[in-house]
């Protein structure tokens, strides 16, 4: 097994360099989706690194009669993936993989792939893709079909949302790899004081926020500055209250009423019921969690892996924090739903090797696999069997819970347009949270716009 730690410092992208944030670093950490260089400077920085790195990529590779492999995924900053690839190198002693490893940041790690495959160069052969990519990749002809080896009894033991994002117009374009998925969190000591059992409707952690929150303390955070995470919120609120952006047909249902009461909820909640603090507006993961941490808020929405830093030592909150699936509206045959995070491992349409990428492929997205990854590396598994595994739930003991939220999640809108959607819904979003505009006139707008993309409506 080989590692590419080759590329100049600017870049972030060598795994022999400390990227942005990295420990040692004296570069600020960024956060997915944010890149603060200019687009010309990017385009610049990653047309260097990809001549830089398929160019070692590509001298790395020994002529010695096996198969070499290349996968690209995100820094192993926990050394699992090099573990991984050493067992399955071990099982498969005909073939070699090296790793390429990217920056955290996704929008560079986007950036860099789609370099790289616009150039139709063979030199990667395993992508590891955000939930979000597999309709974009697989429209653009980059992402080989995996149909026929994918076969649907294998399909059959992953989770349906996590199968359902790596599809696109009837085929499946990616293997799903580990999970993500928004639930609410609660403070188990406070409910659990006044008699209150958490809640399951928005209209009940209303109600629970305002009994129960104090001088200094509100009840309810969540994500709602003008990002991805403010998207994925509004989208648990519109899915749990019958509502959703594209329907079956493609057509884009945005500004539907559902939806409108959807939003309008959020806005009720800083704005009428004062159960969340204007300040919310300004929130992302860390702020609303330290909101939370701090104790200035009972209920907080986030994702799986503030279960694993409340379970530190030390933590104040330690043993006084319960979490559940997302609360869904009070409309007849309203459900729960989560917004589905993620990732999952694609092959190259350019790779030589393709039959040898999917051994790989099938071997890291495995239940052994997954059930590995889920206990060292707390990264959920996609697939039923891990959640019932013993030695997983020894390490895990909330691991039914996670399962639970896991099969309510939902992947955001499957479509090669997701990133100009997103775009649009996060502006017209978060002027109708500041107070700007009405829920109705945002989602209106919104709506527009989105039907103003070219071929959107016919790219379901």
């Amino acid at each position: 097994m080989l590692t590419c730690g080759c590329l100049p410092a600017a870049t972030g992208l060598g795994a022999g360099f400390l990227p942005q944030g990295g420990k040692g670093s004296t570069v600020p950490a960024v956060r997915p989706g944010c890149n603060p260089l200019p687009p010309p400077l990017r385009a610049l920085l990653a047309g260097v690194a990809a001549v830089v790195l398929l160019c070692a990529v590509g001298c790395a590779r020994p002529q010695d009669g096996r198969i070499h492999l290349t996968w690209a995924s995100h820094r192993d900053d926990l050394g699992f993936d090099h573990e991984a690839l050493k067992r399955f190198e071990q099982a498969n002693p005909g073939v070699t993989v090296s790793m390429i490893e990217m920056s955290h940041d996704t929008d560079n790690m986007h950036n860099q792939y789609a370099t790289w495959m616009v150039a139709e160069d063979p030199s990667v052969d395993i992508y590891a893709i955000d939930v979000i990519w597999p309709a974009e990749f697989g429209s653009a002809g980059w992402a080989r079909p995996l149909d026929d080896l994918f076969s649907a009894d294998a399909r059959a033991s992953f989770l349906p949302g996590a199968l359902e994002a790596c599809t696109y117009q009837g085929h499946i374009y990616a293997v799903p790899w580990y999970g993500d998925a928004g639930m609410l969190y609660y403070r188990k000591d406070l409910l659990e004081a006044a008699g209150i059992a958490p809640p399951t409707t928005w209209s009940a952690l209303v109600s629970d926020s305002r009994r129960l929150q104090g001088r200094g303390q509100r009840g309810f955070v969540f994500q709602a500055a003008q990002y991805e995470g403010l998207v994925c919120n509004f989208l648990e609120h519109a899915w749990s209250n019958g509502g959703t952006v594209l329907d079956g047909g493609g057509r884009v249902v945005l500004d539907s009423p559902q939806n409108v009461q959807a939003l309008q909820f959020m806005v009720d909640m800083i704005q009428r019921d004062r159960i969340t603090p204007p300040s919310v507006v300004t929130f992302k993961e860390d702020e609303s969690l330290h909101e939370f941490q701090s104790g200035s808020a009972v209920f907080l929405r986030s994702w799986p892996y503030v279960w694993g830093l409340i379970q530190q030592p030390g933590q104040p909150l330690l043993g006084r924090v319960g979490m559940v699936p997302m609360p869904h509206s009070d409309t007849a045959g309203a459900r729960s739903a989560a917004c589905l995070g993620g990732w999952n491992l694609m092959i190259s349409h350019y790779s030589q090797h393709p039959q040898e990428a999917w051994r790989l492929v099938s071997f890291l997205t495995s239940a052994d696999e997954q059930r590995k990854r889920f206990i060292a590396a707390t990264q959920l598994a996609t697939r039923v069997e891990p959640y019932h595994d013993a030695d997983v739930l020894e390490a895990h003991p909330q691991a039914a819970d996670l399962l639970r939220v896991l099969e309510l999640a939902r992947p955001r809108p499957v479509t090669p347009y997701y990133s100009k959607l997103s775009d649009i819904l996060q502006i017209q979003l978060h002027r109708a949270i500041s107070g700007e505009v009405t829920a109705e006139e945002a989602l209106h707008l919104a709506a527009q716009q989105i039907r103003a993309i070219p071929g959107i409506e016919a790219a379901r």
